[in-house]
C-alpha cells in the first residue's frame, strides 16, 4: 500500500499533477465519454426498427443530422465558456441536458419529434466532447499524450462493444424506447463521478463571449444541413425551398465571419488555422468523421433492410469494427509516444480506410454477414490509426493558453465532418430509392427481394463517395501535416506561428 501510494504522489517531469490527480480525473472524463460513446453506437443500430415503428423513411439520416448538427455549432461555444467558467459546471449542465434529450427521445411519438429531441441530446453531447478533450490537454504534456489516450481508448473500447450489443438486444426483446432510457443510470453516474473528481477553478477568468457570432454560425449550418437533407429527396436541388436554404446559409455565414473580424475574442480563434499543421490537421479531422459516421449510420441499414438480418446482427457487425478502430488508436498512441513521430499513422490511415469502403461499396444482396464484418474490420483499422493523431499533432503545436480553443477546432471540425457525411451520404441514398413506391410504410428487415436489391444499389454509390473522401485526406496529410517533434513537457514552446502585420481590432 505504501508503494502505490508513493507511485499516486509522484510527479513525473513535465507534468503539472500527480498521478494520483491525474486518475481521479481521468475517471470523470471516462464516465462522461462512456455515455457519449454509447449512445451513438446504440442508436445507429436501434434506428432501422425505430423507422420501421416511427415511419419516415426518408428522415432516417436525420436522427443522426441532428444529433451532430447541434453537437457541432454548441462545440466552440462550451470551449470559450469553459475558459471563462472552468469545466466542472458546464460538464454538469451539459449531462443535465443530454439526460433531459434522452428522456424526450424515449418518450417520441414521431419521427419529427424523435429528430428535435436527438437535437437536445446533441446540445449536451458538444460539452461532453469539446470539454473533456481539453482538460486532457491541459493536464498530459503532447509526448506522453499517446499513453494515456489509451485510458480514452479503453472507455470508447466498452461503449462501442456494449452500444450495438446492448442496442440489439434491446430492440429484438423490448421496445426501442429503452434504447434511450438506458443513458439515464450511466448519466446519474457520470454527474456523480464528475463531481467529485473534477476540480473547480478558484477564479474567473476575464474573456468576452462572442454569443452573436454563435449564433449567427448555428443558424449558417443548420440551414445549410436543411438544404442538404431536403435537395433531391423532399425537394427538387433547384427547388425554391432548397436553394432559400444555401442562401440563407451563406447569408448567416457572410455575416458570421463580419462578426468574427470585429469581435475582441471570436468564437472560433482563425489565427491558429494560419500554422499549417494546425489547419490541416483540423481539416483532416473533419474529413476523418465524415467517413466514419457514415459508415456507422448505414451498415446496419444495409444489414438489417438488405440482408433481412435482426438488429442484433447489425449490432454483431459493428462491434469488431469499433472494437478494430479502438484497438489500433490504442496501439497508435503507444508508437507516438514510443517514436514521438504522428505523421507515419496519418500516410497510412486514409489507404487503409479507403479500401475498407471501396469492399463496402461492393457489397450486393448475395454479400453475407461475415463478409461485411471483414470488411468492416479494415475500415476500423484505418480508422483507429487517425482517430487521435491528428488532435495530437494539434495541440502539440500550439502553446498551453490556446489548447482549449484549438482542442474546440477540433471537435467543431470532426462534428462538421460527421454531419456533412451523413446527410450527403443520406442524400445519395434517397437519390437512389426507388420511385412510385412507398418505402415509408414498409418494415426495415421485410423488404421485398426487388426493394432490397433497389436499397443495395442506393447505399454503393454513398459508401464509394465516402472512399473518394479518403482520397481528399491523404492528399491534405502529404502536404499539410509537417512533423513537428512531440513536446515532452508544457514548458516548451510550441511551432511559432507565422508574423503578420499587428492589426488593432475594432471593438464591436
Amino acid at each position: 500500500m505504501t508503494a502505490i501510494r508513493v507511485w499516486l504522489q509522484r510527479q513525473p517531469p513535465g507534468y503539472r499533477l500527480p498521478f494520483g490527480r491525474i486518475l481521479a480525473i481521468y475517471s470523470g472524463l471516462m464516465t462522461a465519454l462512456l455515455l457519449a460513446s454509447l449512445d451513438q453506437t446504440i442508436v445507429a443500430t436501434a434506428l432501422p426498427r425505430i423507422v420501421s415503428d416511427l415511419g419516415g423513411l426518408g428522415l432516417y439520416s436525420w436522427a443522426f443530422t441532428a444529433y451532430v448538427l447541434a453537437m457541432t455549432v454548441t462545440v466552440p461555444l462550451y470551449g470559450k465558456l469553459g475558459d471563462v467558467y472552468g469545466s466542472k459546471p458546464l460538464f454538469i449542465f451539459a449531462i443535465g441536458i443530454f439526460l433531459l434529450g434522452s428522456m424526450l427521445c424515449g418518450l417520441a411519438w414521431g419521427m419529427p419529434e424523435l429528430i428535435a429531441f436527438r437535437a437536445v441530446q446533441g446540445v449536451g453531447a458538444g460539452g461532453l466532447f469539446a470539454l473533456t478533450h481539453a482538460t486532457i490537454g491541459r493536464i498530459v504534456p503532447p509526448r506522453s499524450r499517446g499513453r494515456w489516450q489509451g485510458l480514452i481508448g479503453v472507455t470508447f473500447a466498452i461503449g462501442s462493444i456494449a452500444g450495438p450489443a446492448l442496442g440489439g438486444l434491446i430492440v429484438d426483446n423490448a421496445s426501442w424506447r429503452w434504447v434511450f432510457f438506458v443513458n439515464v443510470p450511466v448519466g446519474a453516474l457520470a454527474l456523480v463521478v464528475i463531481w467529485l473528481t473534477m476540480p473547480r477553478r478558484a477564479a474567473r477568468l476575464h474573456h468576452s463571449v462572442d454569443y452573436r457570432g454563435a449564433a449567427l454560425l448555428a443558424g449558417g449550418t443548420g440551414a445549410l444541413m436543411l438544404g442538404l437533407g431536403w435537395g433531391g429527396h423532399q425537394y427538387a436541388w433547384t427547388s425554391p425551398q432548397v436553394l432559400g436554404a444555401f442562401v440563407l446559409s451563406a447569408a448567416l455565414l457572410a455575416a458570421f465571419a463580419l462578426v468574427e473580424r470585429r469581435v475582441r475574442e471570436p468564437i472560433i480563434p482563425f489565427e491558429l488555422l494560419r500554422r499549417p499543421t494546425v489547419g490541416s490537421g483540423i481539416a483532416c479531422v473533419g474529413l476523418a468523421g465524415m467517413a466514419m459516421f457514415g459508415v456507422i449510420a448505414f451498415v446496419p441499414l444495409f444489414v438489417q433492410g438488405v440482408l433481412g438480418s435482426s438488429a442484433t446482427s447489425s449490432g454483431a457487425v459493428l462491434t469488431p469494427f469499433m472494437l478494430a478502430v479502438v484497438g489500433t488508436s490504442i496501439v497508435t498512441g503507444q508508437f507516438i509516444s514510443w517514436s514521438g513521430r504522428y505523421k507515419p499513422n496519418a500516410l497510412v490511415g486514409p489507404i487503409v480506410l479507403g479500401t475498407g469502403l471501396v469492399l463496402l461499396a461492393s457489397m450486393e444482396t448475395s454479400t453475407t454477414v461475415g463478409e461485411v464484418t471483414g470488411y468492416m474490420v479494415v475500415s476500423g483499422v484505418g480508422l483507429g490509426l487517425m482517430m487521435q493523431t491528428f488532435v495530437v499533432a494539434v495541440q502539440n503545436s500550439v502553446p498551453l493558453d490556446s489548447m482549449g480553443s484549438a482542442t474546440a477546432l477540433t471537435q467543431f471540425s470532426r462534428s462538421i465532418g460527421t454531419t456533412l457525411g451523413v446527410t450527403l451520404m443520406g442524400a445519395i441514398v434517397n437519390q437512389g430509392l426507388p420511385t412510385g413506391v412507398n418505402l415509408e410504410s414498409q418494415t426495415v428487415e421485410r423488404l421485398t427481394p426487388a426493394l432490397r436489391a433497389e436499397l443495395a444499389h442506393a447505399l454503393q454509390p454513398a459508401f464509394l463517395a465516402a472512399a473518394f473522401v479518403c482520397v481528399i485526406l491523404l492528399a491534405v496529410v502529404v502536404f499539410g501535416i509537417h512533423e513537428v517533434p512531440l513536446r515532452r513537457g508544457f514548458d516548451e514552446a510550441s511551432t511559432p506561428a507565422p508574423v503578420e502585420p499587428e492589426r488593432t481590432p475594432v471593438r464591436g
